[in-house]
């Protein structure tokens, strides 16, 4: 088990973390009027900071310690708590032969090959394989966010990454002991597993289901927002304790809270707040460890090793298929899914972190595959699973839709050169003559497109759409009158939240 030391925060400390923010901030704008992907965009703002380090170095870094302790388990609960536990439920199959017997598979893959190929000894190449088994439920769920997929695969993936990187931690701890010379029966190390699993489950299952009780009681956003940050980490801290899987509690205890407590016997207006403060500090921890990820890594010296880190790479690839293939029939899963299930399998922090806790001879070694398999999944993997669904036909927008918005984005560039031209006009910079030779063709235009959007306007994919766009863009507005008539004073708080809470039951069936 991992023992967490005591961080200590000072002036330096909290600036170099407003920094990493300012810049999160910065990315995220320009992947918005980009069109980048987001975590990916990080991790390589991360690399140029590690380029740059010798200019400026941030004091926050990506540590087991703040993984473990600080981001995973706000990561892990508020995954969990927008997981349908009815959709969970009818793909457990699945998830469970993918997260356990497919991390077996690709760990013993993984150690044997490359215990042949590089010359590891057979204990470190397998617990690298263990740590590097874990598909990263922060990269994946971070994607699948930005993903148009069907429920039922994106449920399985999500699944999978949260109790497959649960599982991953137990059996790297097993093999690292092994590693550090303990006697460990295969016996003993299976009744190991299901122990610190299974207590893992239940203790999470447990206080999820006692919290869900005690918020019956409660209805006040704030109590409640408190109350759910002490699930999150109080069920990981308390399972570290008592030497079960605190991974596996948080994923329970998030489950549980988020299908019961929230799902059910929550008001909405509290439902929405704590379904935003946990979306907050979602993107918030998200983001800080795609940021971190490239600040750990020395590019130099990985690019020295590219050799081996391109063996592992491949041989890590090649054992998730394997898996996959191995387990894809047993776990009923159409055969469309397969490329998507294995290209889905990213690496991220989380094996990181393990190989950063590593106390064993081949630590530097470990930790520089690690590192090389984490970019080169992000990177390649991350970049082009996109396209993999579209061309699966799984992914992005219809066609018709692709059209509609294609033909919208030209309509609003030839009313804004119209507008422009109407303006020189006004202000005399354009003779009248000229005016009217430039704006036949503009207005040609603006009618013609017009004309191709009322076409396509009827198409049912168009129409909804339409109606999702205008409906979010109607809630807003509500919202901001109701908040400014409470900042105005025209309306005090009660009736704030009454009316607020009325509003988050327009377009709902059970309010």
């Amino acid at each position: 088990m991992f023992s967490f030391a005591a961080v200590t925060l000072g002036a330096s400390t909290v600036s170099s973390f407003l920094a990493e923010l300012l810049l999160i901030s910065a990315v995220a704008l320009g992947c918005k009027y980009l069109r980048l992907p987001y975590t990916i965009a990080l991790v390589a703002a991360g690399l140029l900071v590690g380029l740059l380090r010798g200019y400026f170095e941030l004091k926050v870094q990506l540590t087991p310690d703040l993984l473990f302790v600080v981001l995973l388990p706000a990561l892990l609960f508020e995954a969990a708590i927008h997981l349908p536990l009815d959709l969970v439920l009818g793909q457990l199959r699945p998830i469970l032969l993918l997260a356990v017997p497919g991390l077996l598979i690709t760990t013993g893959v993984v150690g044997w090959s490359l215990h042949w190929l590089l010359g590891l000894p057979l204990s470190a190449s397998m617990v690298f394989g263990a740590l590097i088994s874990a598909t990263d439920p922060i990269a994946v769920l971070a994607l699948f966010k930005e993903l148009k997929a069907p429920k039922e695969l994106a449920v399985i993936v999500e699944g999978e990454s949260l109790l497959n990187d649960g599982a991953a931690v137990v059996v790297f701890n097993l093999l690292v002991a092994s590693a550090l010379g303990a006697k460990i029966s295969p016996f003993a190390g299976v009744v190991t597993f299901f122990l610190e699993a299974g207590g893992g489950l239940l203790l999470g299952s447990a206080l999820g289901w006692l919290f869900w009780k005690v918020q019956e009681k409660i209805d006040d956003h704030l109590i409640e927002m408190t109350l759910s940050t002490i699930l999150a980490y109080g069920s990981y801290l308390l399972a570290q304790q008592l030497h079960a899987s605190g991974v596996m509690a948080v994923i329970a205890a998030g489950l549980i809270y988020g299908n019961f407590a929230m799902g059910k016997s929550m008001s909405a207006n509290t439902r929405l707040s704590l379904g935003t403060g946990w979306d907050y500090l979602g993107f918030l921890c998200n983001s800080l460890v795609f940021l971190l990820i490239g600040t750990q890594v020395d590019l130099t010296l990985l690019l020295s090793r590219g050799g081996s880190v391109l063996i592992a790479f491949l041989v890590v690839t090649v054992a998730r298929t394997l898996a996959v293939m191995v387990l894809a029939p047993w776990a009923r899963l159409p055969r469309a899914w397969y490329p998507v299930v294995v290209w889905a399998g990213l690496r991220g922090s989380i094996a990181m972190a393990l190989a950063m806790a590593l106390e064993i001879p081949e630590r530097q070694e470990i930790l520089l595959l690690t590192f090389g398999c984490v970019l080169a999944s992000v990177f390649v993997q991350g970049l082009s699973i996109k396209g993999l669904l579209a061309r699966l036909g799984m992914g992005g927008k219809n066609q018709p839709l692709r059209h509609y918005e294609a033909l919208w984005a030209e309509l609003a560039a030839e009313e804004k050169a119209l507008s422009l031209l109407r303006s020189r006009r006004s202000r005399r910079l354009i003779s009248e003559e000229l005016y009217e030779e430039m704006r036949k063709p503009l207005d040609l235009s603006i009618q013609s497109l017009e004309q191709q959007l009322a076409l396509l306007e009827n198409e049912v994919e168009i129409r909804q759409q339409q109606a999702q766009e205008a409906g979010a863009a109607l809630r807003n507005a509500r919202r901001w009158a109701l908040r400014e008539a409470l900042l105005k004073g025209r309306i005090d708080e009660e009736t704030y939240l009454r009316l607020r809470e009325k509003l988050a039951c327009v377009g709902e069936e059970e309010c």
